[in-house]
């Protein structure tokens, strides 16, 4: 049919194709031999109806035209007599076109009259050759104009000139605040402190802004020793220049000339103003496949107490942005840790090599004088970078030097001033420490990855307790950070008390507080004040507001909440709420530190939620309201529906504070450790991740070195840029000033092995196990749910360093037995945690279904059941299938009328349960991965099984005794 656009519809037609010439092989628009079927049809359609719709964009060839410019000769061009060039230019400034302004003579409007003393007078209409020179002189300035502007040159020295700003108003605005000689100042110390252990090329110009001696009255070039970099000869540098100056020719398309003093010719390598020298110890790579004790030939090996993973080597196999797929990154990272049995791969495999021990020390050994110089410099290291002279700069790099240098069992046995409690054989300058950040009750997230710390890494549980520390080993060393109350406010004087004594309160918190493992997981109490009074960078943090993230910056401000405080007090705030009703439930749910909104709780009521169609799921994620009543939540935590904002907000800067302050690694809550980390922990410089397919960091995984230039870079630009610390600004931070190569952006694969395919990236080729989406961890699909039980935790992404579940709080890891399943020993904390599940059920049941007496068998609720959510109403049983509630010792029975106490109100009700008649068929028989997980972690603590090297847990004394009680 005829389109209102013209005789012709822009819509391809379907229905009667056009056969395609006899013996002609080109195929039809749509890509194929063949039209496309409906449901391509279909699509192409509504790509072009939507184009049309909405005003088609014109592709880069359509603003050009082609200008002939005939070269002279005569006759026609197919003989060969005429000749000419024909030159792109832009469409709007061809000569065929007229100027604005001028007839199509070429005369001007104001002096169509020409004086006849005039003969030659300038034409400037169509096809003149003045037109031809402006239409080849206006293209040329405009691709130069636009490539400079895509490269910055013009854009943000006309914005700063314009707009009085670092960049445009359509565009992100620039973030850097420190000088280029600043700059090379932070790539220069870290590299001096060996921080740089990488063969990549920087992201400044060394020797720019830092002169060297001079030679003849021409500046020499600037030596910078790398001691994190395996010392070479003189002619393995000298090729290794050669192959970059090579490389770097043909990127630039410059020439480099192969010999020096070539007149008209630039070498690349005297151009060089900064020259690199690896002076570190050598490495020796470790030879593949991984051998194995016959002993243990079942379980891979622990990596070597000196390993080191080369993190070069890890990009060059796993780099998304070269193509590169997470399965077979994963696979070379399970054979270069032998944790591949039987090697099935053929040939060689020289080139999977990733892992090397250290050999010798490249230097001598620092006075205790210069440690203690060194540790005052870095003390105050804004002042060093900014303010110090090239000279006394150049001093205490060279002190640095000499310290990293020093072989490490010269200052083993020095006691870290952050880490106290270290092994002998730690590095001080390099703990081995992981942190998580925790705000609210304790539930089963963090309790898991406590559990994944406890299975995967090296931490000499199989020796008594009390036994002296290993001489071999650097045990790491969890520390949960807990903060007690709401992200706006600050701990009062008794939060110290309050956090142990909820902790031994709670059933998954307590069976951590054991003395088995009091010198491996450390709770710590997160005081926000102390922590960023200990960072000098942050000073002033108490005049700028705290919460800002991706700049979106939260109104609730920093408050001290004492056990004193009354209504009146909240009611003359600044900030307080209008509505008195709103001020008493603040200040109860302060005065109660969260301890209403348990996790049972909160998972009863989503699953109401998710079973009520009539909740709008959307609004559950909606941006929070700005009514006062609603501002209440951003102050006082989370419930089922929403999230502490400003716990995630204050997480974001926590990471870089800790890391900063302690070193180590942060991870965040949603994490579960896969393997040992001895190897990243040998690995000295600092790294985050990738942020799926964008070139972001995600910060979910940090490692930074202590007191570290690149931290202080970071926190100084944080302090300039509102104390935004999300992983998006972050990113932005060290890639305007040139610094991402100090922040390894490692690929995804080693940390978050499912998040590219969540995002529909490499699903022709996907890891195993193959998620969809990330609530598939917990909830795992009923077609592939034979996985986990059949394979178990070794096959649950193998060769990765950890696992993040992002988010899913509301979703229990194991809904059959959501409680600490730690056996006997634990039998105690298991009792309190299916006790309060139980008394939850009966709460909710209706009057009606209640039981009259102790000792009845409990009725079947019309909702889900606490322990068993896949129990389908009606069936004969109660919530735990044919159990009898036993009431305290005594057997005295307790009213259950709606007026008086319930059953549960009193946690002694709990002290007499017993569930060991639980028979195997009233359990769930098609597992999740993550109740696989929680079980493999839980059944290493019990004794019931090793660890995932084949260690066993001990429970023994050091003096034979067998600990049961903590």
């Amino acid at each position: 049919m005829p389109s209102k656009h013209g005789t012709h519809s822009p819509l391809p037609s379907f229905h009667a194709p056009t056969p395609p010439r006899s013996g002609s092989s080109t195929p039809n628009p749509y890509g194929g031999a063949s039209p496309p079927n409906g449901a391509v049809a279909e699509k192409v359609a509504l790509s072009y109806s939507r184009a049309r719709a909405g005003g088609a964009v014109r592709r880069v060839g359509e603003w050009f035209v082609p200008l002939r410019i005939p070269l002279g000769g005569g006759g026609s061009i197919a003989a060969g007599g005429r000749r000419e060039i024909v030159l792109p230019v832009f469409s709007f400034l061809h000569p065929s076109r007229p100027l604005p302004g001028f007839n199509s003579a070429g005369a001007s409007l104001s002096s169509k009259r020409r004086d006849s003393s005039h003969p030659a007078s300038i034409t400037l209409g169509p096809n003149s050759p003045i037109r031809t020179l402006l239409a080849l002189l206006g293209t040329a300035f405009l691709l130069i104009l636009l490539a400079l502007t895509s490269h910055h040159v013009i854009l943000r020295p006309l914005s700063h000139a314009i707009f009085q700003r670092r960049s445009l108003p359509f565009t992100e605005p620039n973030t850097l605040i420190l000088p280029p000689a600043e700059l090379e100042r932070i790539w220069r110390w870290e590299i001096a402190e060996g921080h740089y252990p990488s063969r990549r090329a920087i992201g400044v110009e060394l020797g720019k802004h830092w002169l060297g001696s001079t030679e003849g009255g021409k500046a020499a070039p600037v030596k910078v020793e790398n001691p994190g970099l395996p010392r070479r000869s003189d002619e393995e540098q000298r090729r290794e220049k050669e192959v970059q100056a090579e490389v770097k020719r043909r990127l630039e398309g410059g020439f480099v000339a192969q010999g020096r003093g070539s007149k008209g010719k630039t070498n690349v390598l005297d151009a060089q103003m900064a020259d690199i020298v690896p002076v570190g110890p050598s490495r020796s790579y470790i030879s593949l496949p991984v051998t194995r004790s016959r002993k243990n030939v079942a379980y891979p090996p622990r990596p070597q107490r000196q390993a080191v993973l080369d993190l070069d080597q890890v990009m060059e196999h796993c780099d998304f942005a070269t193509g590169r797929y997470v399965r077979d990154c994963l696979e070379v990272l399970r054979v270069n840790a032998g944790m591949e049995e039987p090697l099935l791969r053929r040939g060689e495999l020289e080139a999977w090599r990733m892992s090397f021990v250290g050999s010798g020390s490249g230097g001598g050994t620092a006075s205790t004088r210069t440690r203690e110089a060194m540790e005052k410099v870095k003390s105050d290291l804004s002042a060093l970078l900014a303010n110090s002279t090239q000279s006394a700069f150049a001093s205490l790099l060279a002190a640095r030097q000499q310290l990293t240098l020093t072989s490490p069992s010269s200052h083993h046995h020095t006691p870290h001033p952050s880490h106290p409690t270290a092994d002998p054989s730690c590095d001080p300058s390099f703990p081995h420490i992981f942190h998580i950040f925790w705000a609210g009750p304790f539930t089963d997230k963090p309790y898991s990855a406590a559990l994944s710390f406890l299975y995967s890494q090296n931490l000499a549980l199989s020796s008594p307790i009390g036994a002296p520390p290993p001489s071999n080993i650097c045990r790491p060393q969890l520390w949960i950070w807990i903060n007690p109350g709401p992200a706006s406010s600050l701990p009062d004087r008794h939060a110290v008390a309050k956090m142990r004594r909820d902790l031994s309160r709670n059933p998954w918190s307590a069976p951590l507080l054991h003395r088995r493992f009091e010198e491996t997981i450390k709770f710590r109490l997160w005081n926000t004040t102390e922590q960023l009074d200990g960072v000098e960078e942050m000073k002033g943090w108490r005049e700028m507001g705290l919460f800002n993230s991706g700049g979106v910056k939260y109104g609730a401000e920093p408050e001290v909440l004492h056990d004193d405080a009354t209504t009146d007090d909240l009611s003359k705030r600044d900030d307080s709420p209008s509505d008195s009703k709103v001020a008493e439930a603040e200040l109860e749910e302060l005065a109660d530190g969260l301890a209403t909104h348990t996790a049972e709780a909160a998972l009863s009521h989503a699953r109401q939620l998710a079973n009520n169609s009539s909740v709008n799921a959307t609004a559950l994620a909606a941006p929070l309201p700005t009514k006062a009543k609603d501002e209440l939540f951003e102050r006082v935590g989370s419930t089922s529906q929403k999230y502490d904002r400003l716990t995630v907000v204050l997480s974001d800067m926590a990471r870089f504070v800790l890391t900063h302050r302690f070193g180590g690694v942060y991870l965040d809550a949603d994490t579960l450790l896969l393997r040992d980390w001895t190897e990243l922990f040998g690995w000295k410089g600092a790294f985050a991740y990738r942020w799926s397919r964008l070139e972001k960091y995600n910060t979910a995984v940090l490692k930074m070195q202590r007191g570290s230039a690149l931290g202080n870079f970071i926190f100084r630009t944080a302090v300039a840029n509102g104390l935004d610390f999300h992983p998006m600004t972050v990113s932005r931070y060290t890639k305007d000033a040139g610094l991402e190569g100090l922040l390894l952006r490692l690929p995804d694969a080693l940390f978050d092995p499912a998040w590219l395919n969540t995002e529909y990236y490499q699903r022709d080729r996907p890891p195993f196990p193959y998620l969809k989406r990330f609530e598939e961890f917990f909830e795992t699909p009923k077609d592939i749910s034979a996985a986990p039980a059949a394979v178990g935790f070794n096959g649950f992404f193998q060769g990765a360093f950890s696992y993040h579940y992002h988010n899913g709080w509301w979703m229990p890891f194991d809904p059959a037995r959501n409680f600490p399943d730690l056996g006997p020993r634990f039998s105690h904390v298991e009792r309190l945690a299916r006790g309060r599940l139980l008394a939850a059920k009966l709460a909710a049941l209706p009057p009606s279904l209640r039981p009259t007496g102790l000792g009845t068998s409990i009725p079947t609720p019309s909702g889900p059941s606490p322990t068993k959510p896949n129990e389908q109403p009606g069936q004969p049983t109660g919530g735990l299938p044919g159990q009898k509630i036993v009431g305290p010792t005594g057997g005295a029975k307790r009213s259950v009328e709606e007026q008086g106490p319930r059953w549960g109100d009193d946690e002694r009700d709990f002290d007499d349960l017993d569930w060991s008649d639980e028979s195997v068929e009233e359990d769930e028989r098609d597992l999740s991965w993550s109740a696989t997980l929680k079980r493999t972690f839980e059944a290493f603590l019990r004794g019931d099984a090793p660890n995932m090297y084949g260690e066993w847990i001990s429970w023994e004394e050091i003096d034979g005794e067998v600990m049961d009680e903590y």
